[in-house]
């Protein structure tokens, strides 16, 4: 029994040094819940939900995992895990999909100094920053488990038999023929990565490609690509804010990938630059992960924030469509792509497990710790209905030049097709 007199920081010290309390309570949230597992403490001794059927262990080496007991969320049993405070024998995927509904909540409350930081911050120094804490990894890294196309974000598997590379290529093949890229045309392309698409988009399209990045290491990925494709010519890659695009314009623009960075608050005026930069006529590609849950007033995702995406924020697919209106811009289609997203991050996650040896040895434990159970939490979300992934193609409406060509529906059969021949 803990004594009254305890302060709240005692009382605290002391449940925590009470290993077996908090490995009883833990046991009995996931006895409700029916998780087959076993758990073994740092002095040896097993707790078990079942007597039989254990699939997976989790074995406990460092006291401090306990303090992710006191209020197991996703936020403080994903720390613990990358901090290394535990490890798993059988599959985390699997683990993590029978505990994600009742443990592993994404709703954290923000602290209390959260608002009056956003007020001192300067904005573009702090886009900037978001940016290269996540991207600035060396591209070899990502290369390992994204493949050779580098597509960080969701492909398209038209069959079961599809691969990952496959996949890939096709989303941007698909965006391409969204787009009705022809030859000579100015793309722009906002957040263009490691150059994939627009290294695509020019060999395949002919087009003529300016990719803009707030991370030097994808700067430096993407120029060495373009020249090794002997591509120079075609393709310009700057370091650039989408901000300080300036007077220039383009006939189409694609953002594949980027927008959930912008964060809500900056949408609208992120659209503005867009609509501004698009020539009259010219059509806008948005391929963005959006949210069906509608967070709590005052919570956030402090995992994501934290250690993944800082400055990151989904929105719901109806508001996107109503700030872009509101801009000027008229929706042409929009397509949900959830389920290749799914099949996308298994491709990710199996790769990751397989070449984990070369991958630490070039990011720390930690490191691949972080994007391993970011994956794996991102794939049950999906799974789960709970985030989607939308291509919204948008127009800059000309009257003066108004064609039934742009809003062709693939589904009609005397239609034209508007696909690359």
């Amino acid at each position: 029994m803990i004594e009254p007199f305890y302060g709240k920081g005692e009382m605290m010290k002391a449940f925590i040094n009470k290993e077996s309390f908090f490995l009883e309570k833990f046991i009995q949230i996931l006895n409700q819940e029916q998780v087959p597992l076993e758990i073994v403490d740092t002095s040896g001794n097993t707790y078990s939900t079942c007597q039989e059927n254990v699939k997976h262990k989790i074995f406990i080496k460092d006291p401090k995992f306990f303090k992710a007991l006191v209020s197991p969320d996703a936020f403080s049993l994903g720390e613990a895990y990358i901090k290394g405070y535990f490890d798993i024998s059988g599959s985390i995927k699997e683990l993590y999909e029978m505990v994600y509904r009742r443990l592993l909540s994404t709703h954290q409350k923000k602290g209390p100094l959260s608002f009056l930081a956003r007020l001192f911050v300067k904005i573009k120094e702090k886009e900037k920053e978001n940016i290269e804490y996540h991207y600035n990894v060396p591209g070899r890294f990502y290369r390992l488990f994204l493949g050779k196309t580098m597509g960080y974000t969701c492909g398209y598997y038209a069959d079961e038999t599809t691969c990952m590379d496959d996949a890939q290529n096709e989303k941007m093949d698909i965006i391409c023929q969204k787009l009705r890229l022809t030859p000579g045309e100015k793309l722009l392309d906002i957040g263009c990565g490691w150059g994939n698409f627009a290294v695509f988009a020019a060999k395949h399209y002919g087009v003529k490609v300016t990719g803009i990045t707030l991370s030097s290491e994808q700067k430096k990925y993407a120029q060495k690509w373009i020249s090794d494709e002997d591509l120079s010519h075609q393709i310009q890659i700057r370091l650039l804010n989408y901000r300080d695009l300036g007077d220039e314009q383009f006939d189409k623009i694609s953002c594949v990938g980027m927008s959930e960075h912008v964060g809500k608050a900056h949408m609208a005026h992120f659209f503005n630059c867009v609509y501004n930069s698009l020539k009259k006529g010219g059509m806008f590609l948005q391929h963005t992960i959006t949210t069906n849950i509608k967070r709590r007033k005052g919570y956030e995702n402090s995992f994501l924030n934290t250690y993944m995406f800082p400055g990151g924020e989904l929105m719901f697919e109806h508001d996107l469509v109503h700030i872009a209106s509101r801009t000027g811009f008229e929706l042409l289609n929009a397509e949900n792509f959830r389920p290749h997203y799914v099949r996308t991050l298994n491709d990710w996650i199996v790769r990751m497990e397989q070449k984990k040896e070369e991958l630490l040895e070039i990011v720390s434990d930690h490191v691949f710790r972080i994007y391993h159970v970011f994956f794996i939490g991102s794939l049950i979300s999906f799974r789960q209905k709970d985030i989607s992934l939308f291509q919204n193609l948008f127009y800059k409406t000309d009257q003066e030049n108004a064609t039934t060509r742009l809003f062709s529906s693939p589904y009609a059969q005397k239609e034209a097709s508007i696909a690359k021949s």
